[in-house]
């Protein structure tokens, strides 16, 4: 990835600072907490750096502070994560691969709870980072912040000729049946040296490097890598008493999935580092598959814990087809893991979504059912209703981390904000209700007299209609419109009368 020079984003964070409140002030004049400070300042900061932001308030420990300790509500992230990272920080609560987005950092909040420390895990790389404050965070009183962001730029180190340990990581442990120490050096001869100077393994270095070992390695001893004939002290291990005899465990069974049109996203959480491979094959046999070795550093010994993640993406693939992607993990213990076959269909170019089915039944009970009736998956994150007004509303108030799939044959309900789903008992658990940002429906809702006509439209990359609802109108109290599904998707059809409380998300 190529990140953006400092000189290009202090612009940014200019920007950025201009569109919140400004330090040490308030929205509306001094009632609302606010961002007193943020140290260090936006701009060039050091890999090592931690981050302190103050408040004009003391805020709700329970809003700074998730379960885990770590905060949702004031994190740091990655330049390239930072639009995905402020919409999954919006929720009340972030799913595992929703914190994969954010900089792992402690958090430490000052005893007025005036003040957050956020300290990352470890040294950040050389890139562009910006830190979210979340419009969930409030103070005692139940009063929120504005959302804010501050971009900072941690320059490249410059270039050594040392060695670094890749794994066993410098400063960790090792399992006592290690038998590969991965290491990383430019150029020279690279080896493992005993707390004698005995060399242990040794190869010539031009990049990655794998040193293989002939014999166990002492427990209880350190090791450390020598280039040259000098020895590096920080770049050493200690070899626990333990064994590693557990192949790696992914994470919920199996991938999360991010699927487009020509491509899918593989997301992935393991307890071991690992080579991992993605595969992905279509009905012909034809196979596309991409690898990635997956560093990290997990505890050796005692329980395991899931802080291996990787994202492996496969492109080329053709749209609107059904494919197979199945992942294997191989670590250096002999040890191979194969995920469970996933199905999974590409986008369409212009997926077949049809308007089937109206109800107009008040604030709480109106809905929009969206077919799709394919040949491939739709994203229905690109949806969006456009009334007799002619404005474009997405039929999801927040864009997702994920793109939300709809399978062919599957269907959806576009509702409003205030949309009650009790109302329906029939309404299957699965299918899924999208709210829009307002109440109602197109704003001002569907008029029990008489549904205006509207047509569901593909937002981006420009707007093209994909299905219209002609109008109509009324039907008997708790009746839906519903259109004639004999007709084909691309054709004008009818629309009627249906059962008394609808058929939402099933056919009628």
């Amino acid at each position: 990835m190529s990140w953006t020079r400092v000189s290009a984003l202090l612009p940014a964070a200019l920007a950025a600072c201009a569109n919140v409140p400004g330090f040490g002030e308030a929205q509306d004049g001094g009632s609302d907490p606010a961002v007193a400070s943020v140290a260090p300042a936006p701009g060039p900061v050091d890999s090592s750096a931690a981050f302190v932001v103050t408040f004009s308030a003391a805020m709700d420990e329970g809003q700074i502070l998730a379960a885990s300790g770590r905060s949702e509500t004031v994190a740091l992230a990655a330049e390239a994560d930072a639009e995905r990272a402020a919409a999954a920080m919006e929720h009340p609560q972030l799913s595992a691969h929703e914190r994969e987005l954010l900089v792992a950092a402690s958090a430490e909040v000052s005893p007025d709870r005036r003040a957050l420390t956020l300290t990352p895990d470890q040294p950040l790389p050389a890139g562009g980072y910006v830190l979210l404050v979340s419009p969930r965070l409030k103070d005692d009183v139940g009063r929120h912040l504005a959302a804010a962001r501050y971009a900072f730029e941690v320059a490249a180190a410059p270039a050594t000729t040392s060695a670094q340990l890749v794994w066993p990581p410098a400063g960790g442990e090792a399992p006592a049946n290690l038998a590969v120490v991965r290491a990383y050096a430019a150029a020279g001869r690279l080896s493992l040296v005993g707390s004698q100077g005995e060399a242990i393994a040794a190869a010539e270095a031009h990049g990655a490097v794998a040193l293989q070992l002939a014999a166990p390695l002492r427990s209880g001893e350190t090791y450390a890598l020598s280039l040259d004939g000098t020895a590096d002290e920080k770049q050493a291990f200690r070899v626990a008493t333990c064994a590693r005899s557990a192949p790696p465990a992914l994470q919920g069974g199996a991938a999360q999935l991010s699927v487009r049109d020509t491509a899918v996203t593989a997301a992935v959480v393991l307890d071991w580092p690992v080579h991992l491979t993605v595969e992905v094959a279509d009905a012909s046999g034809a196979t596309f598959a991409s690898e990635e070795d997956v560093q990290c550093a997990p505890a050796v010994c005692g329980p395991q814990s899931f802080v291996c993640a990787a994202s492996v993406r496969i492109d080329g693939l053709a749209p609107a087809t059904d494919y197979l992607l199945a992942v294997t993990a191989a670590d250096d213990f002999g040890h191979t893991l194969r995920g469970p076959p996933q199905r999974f269909s590409t986008l369409a170019p212009l997926p077949k979504l049809v308007l089937t089915e109206v109800m107009a039944s008040g604030t709480a009970g109106e809905y929009v059912e969206i077919a799709n009736f394919g040949p491939g998956a739709a994203d229905l994150g690109a949806l969006a209703l456009q009334g007799p007004d002619g404005v474009l509303r997405p039929v999801l108030a927040v864009a997702p981390p994920l793109p939300v799939v709809l399978a062919p044959g599957a269907r959806a309900l576009a509702v409003g904000a205030s949309f009650d789903a009790t109302l329906y008992p029939t309404l299957r658990p699965g299918i899924p209700v999208l709210r829009a940002s307002t109440q109602r429906l197109l704003g001002r809702g569907l008029s029990d007299a008489a549904a205006p006509s509207f047509a569901l439209m593909t937002s981006t990359p420009a707007p093209v209609e994909l299905s219209r609802f002609p109008g109509g109108g009324p039907c008997g109290s708790g009746q839906s419109l519903q259109r004639d599904e004999s007709v084909a998707p691309a054709e004008m059809a009818g629309w009627k009368c249906g059962a008394q409380g609808g058929t939402p998300g099933a056919p009628p």
